[in-house]
């Protein structure tokens, strides 16, 4: 029975036989993730930024992953995740540039399967955190097909971006937003955000992570107190 069919009755992700035994360890965590009634203030966030080749999910690479754990209202600076990816970049990319990563830097990074391994394990269950996450995430399961495994991430995910729009004042109309006023520059300077290191993985991981937690708080005050309630 094929895989994709196992999962369909199981209810659950499945690993193949043939798997890696880190995307078992991973599959093995995920399948017990916090239950919904879980407590906002005793979940695991892990809020992470890709920087990539380009912006086309199918095609381009990820060139380094920044991460960071928060928990129990703060950002656990100690618990953080940073890698620049090993990757061959075609002549006239300037992504790299804009990352502020030079070319023989992402040359001598550390090979894609070793980082999505470890990227894995230290995710765990954690619930995945993201400005435009869904494109984060994309990237990581082009990581997880180039090696050969046929799954993605199945981590519930919320998307700072759109708890922003949500958590808005309730005068607020939908007529009145504006995808300009839900850029992560746009909220740094609405949240008076620290701006060190911004347009690299870790950096924007880090902002991205201060920007949670002023958006948990906003949560917390429109009564949305456990992760069922925040992540839909």
């Amino acid at each position: 029975m094929r895989g994709w069919l196992k999962e369909l009755l199981s209810g659950k992700p499945l690993a193949e036989a043939h798997d890696p035994p880190f995307w078992k360890a991973y599959i093995q965590c995920i399948n017990s993730q916090p239950p919904s009634e879980t407590a906002l203030n005793g979940a695991e966030f892990v809020v992470f930024d890709t920087e990539t080749t380009g912006l086309d999910e199918k095609q381009d690479k990820v060139l380094s992953i920044g991460a960071v754990k928060v928990r129990g209202g703060q950002v656990l600076v100690q618990d953080s995740f940073e890698f620049v990816v090993r990757q061959e970049i075609a002549a006239g990319n300037k992504s790299a540039e804009v990352h502020g990563l030079l070319r023989q830097e992402v040359g001598q990074g550390v090979p894609e399967p070793e980082v999505l391994e470890r990227f894995l394990s230290f995710i765990g269950n954690a619930i995945l955190v993201g400005h435009h996450v869904a494109f984060d995430v994309e990237m990581v399961n082009g990581m997880i097909r180039r090696s050969g495994i046929s799954g993605k991430l199945h981590n519930k995910t919320a998307d700072t971006a759109h708890l922003a729009k949500r958590l808005e004042p309730r005068h607020h109309s939908p007529d009145s937003f504006s995808r300009s006023d839900y850029t992560l520059d746009a909220l740094i300077c609405k949240y008076k955000l620290p701006t060190e290191s911004r347009h690299t993985a870790a950096g924007d991981a880090f902002i991205t992570a201060i920007l949670l937690l002023k958006l948990l708080a906003q949560a917390k005050k429109r009564g949305i107190e456990t992760v069922g309630e925040l992540v839909r």
